[in-house]
């Protein structure tokens, strides 16, 4: 495969609306749990909650945000990488209500880890991948690989472990760069008016082996 046609930079504050619009967009396409989270909100509730949540501030002294940029100008990927720290975080709290979205699931689904969070990582040494889409126009061009490499390529130069709690689509991509499942949780849709089991993954990319 011929090397993507992107450039890997740091995002701006200007640039959190598309951030945000890119993170919905990815998410209804592949992700089994967001229609039954999202299916009832008024539209733009997921890009509104992201844009708050998750970009507003884009860029933290101990938080680093990428974006992928095509040829065409259009912004399409994103990752965000936590980086050691001296503050310690709980890995992220419940949302209040929302009108029109399942509450229930969206905290079982994004809290699950937060036990393991707190047990596995040293914030002080470790870092966190919280954060990582591509559009689903542009996957399987080598462009998520670029967005890993940049933060892999800083753990090495750290040596620094890095955590992700996956999603269930995301579990095989992460495998293929060196991380390992340590742990699962399965969220039975069932209960949420779903089908099947939305099994995430907790893991970890160690250390470099030692040359």
């Amino acid at each position: 495969m011929s090397p993507p046609e992107v450039e890997i930079i740091l995002a701006t504050e200007q640039d959190a609306p598309h951030l945000a619009a890119l993170t919905t967009t990815s998410f209804a396409a592949s992700d089994a749990a967001y229609p039954l989270i999202w299916g009832s909100a008024p539209a733009g509730t997921h890009d509104a909650v992201s844009l708050a949540g998750l970009f507003s501030p884009v860029q933290k002294a101990d938080r680093v945000t990428l974006k992928a940029v095509h040829a065409n100008g259009k912004l399409v990927g994103l990752a965000t990488w936590n980086m050691p720290s001296e503050t310690v975080s709980t890995g992220g709290a419940g949302l209040p209500d929302i009108e029109g979205v399942e509450m229930g699931l969206w905290n079982e689904k994004a809290l699950c880890f937060r036990g393991c969070y707190e047990r596995d990582v040293d914030v002080l040494n470790d870092m966190s991948l919280s954060l990582f889409f591509v559009h689903p126009e542009y996957q399987r061009q080598g462009i998520g690989s670029l967005l890993l490499e940049w933060g892999m390529k800083k753990a090495d130069e750290m040596k620094a472990r890095i955590w992700i709690a996956s999603t269930p689509q995301a579990v095989s991509t992460y495998e293929r760069n060196g991380w390992k499942v340590v742990e699962r949780y399965d969220v039975m849709l069932e209960k949420y008016g779903g089908r099947g089991v939305y099994s995430r993954a907790w893991m970890l990319r160690e250390l470099p082996a030692a040359a």
